[in-house]
């Protein structure tokens, strides 16, 4: 029997157990109809690489387990965000991998961009510090922080990072965005503000003054196909190609693509991140992201129009709209 056969014939399993209806379950875990759940219960070909996660953690299925009954599927490894996975050993391995592409020639980079990609932030860092914040804060519920307001000049981030944002300047890479992407953001500048979390006046317009100038940043990068260095200008890094999608990426999926290997990363910001060179988990983060890119539209170079929408009157009309104009 094949993997995903018998994923899905536990899955029948434990829900049943429970009393559950596996279609309205996995409808509702997976935020999609009965009907397309069905589908996918009926082809279990078509579940995305990150639907699998999503059902086998909430059903406690090992897909690890279950690697030898095919050679066609999965093997991958799930790190949590706790005491022993720490955001600078996250940080190291993402320099790795960013490593590797540099060494390898021909290297590149797809990402799925739930909230905009992090190697930006090392350029700006008071808006970098309040992401570190907001993250351990809410995300990783770190009780330290509860009742603590933010201060930039705790939550720095190590300097020694900025090599991330430096090494993928220099790696041809294409960033698949959504309105969440670019809104996820200004939303949690808006709550810290209205609930009196920014520790003075100060704190909250230098993180929203970084905020606008890293999207001017990527407006300009967009316009001429080019990354860019915000900060030393005359350099020009790799190509760049930006999307936008009218669908929703539920965790942030990177895609380092090598002459060597490819390897997918899914990163959640609540759980932790799962990563796999595993062909079908590959090609199925690859797959979704193509079908963000072919519902979507091109806002490089040619794409003056849809940029500008997106960049320009839809970010600013938001901002006036939650009052952060």
């Amino acid at each position: 029997m094949r993997m995903i056969e018998s994923f899905t014939q536990l899955l029948h399993q434990k829900t049943k157990r429970k009393g559950m209806k596996t279609a309205a379950i996995v409808a509702d875990l997976l935020n999609i109809s009965e009907d397309a759940a069905y589908r996918r219960i009926r082809n279990p070909e078509s579940l995305r690489a990150v639907e699998l996660v999503v059902l086998a953690k909430e059903f406690n299925i090992d897909l690890n387990t279950l690697i030898n009954l095919g050679n066609n599927w999965f093997q991958g490894e799930f790190k949590k965000f706790n005491n022993d996975y720490t955001i600078p050993l996250f940080f190291k391995e993402l320099q790795g991998e960013l490593e590797k592409c540099i060494d390898r020639p021909n290297s590149f980079i797809s990402y799925g961009a739930k909230e905009i990609p992090l190697f930006y932030y090392f350029w700006f860092p008071a808006l970098a510090a309040f992401k570190n914040f907001v993250w351990q804060r809410d995300f990783l519920n770190n009780p330290e922080l509860r009742n603590q307001n933010f201060q930039s000049k705790h939550f720095q981030l190590d300097s020694k990072f900025q090599r991330i944002a430096d090494l993928y300047l220099q790696i041809p890479s294409e960033e698949i965005w959504s309105y969440e992407t670019l809104f996820s953001t200004l939303y949690q500048i808006k709550h810290y503000q209205e609930c009196g979390l920014f520790a003075n006046e100060n704190e909250y317009h230098a993180v929203m003054d970084e905020y606008d100038m890293l999207i001017d940043h990527i407006h300009e990068q967009a316009s001429i196909g080019k990354k860019l260095h915000p900060i030393q200008s005359y350099i020009r890094g790799a190509d760049f190609k930006l999307y936008f999608t009218p669908l929703i990426n539920n965790d942030n999926t990177i895609i380092f693509k090598t002459v060597r290997e490819n390897v997918a990363w899914v990163v959640s910001q609540m759980s932790g991140i799962m990563q796999s060179d595993c062909a079908h988990w590959v090609d199925a983060s690859n797959n979704w992201l193509e079908t963000c890119k072919q519902n979507g539209t091109l806002l490089s170079i040619s794409g003056n129009g849809p940029r500008n929408k997106f960049l320009r009157q839809e970010y600013n009309a938001k901002k006036r709209m939650i009052h952060l104009d």
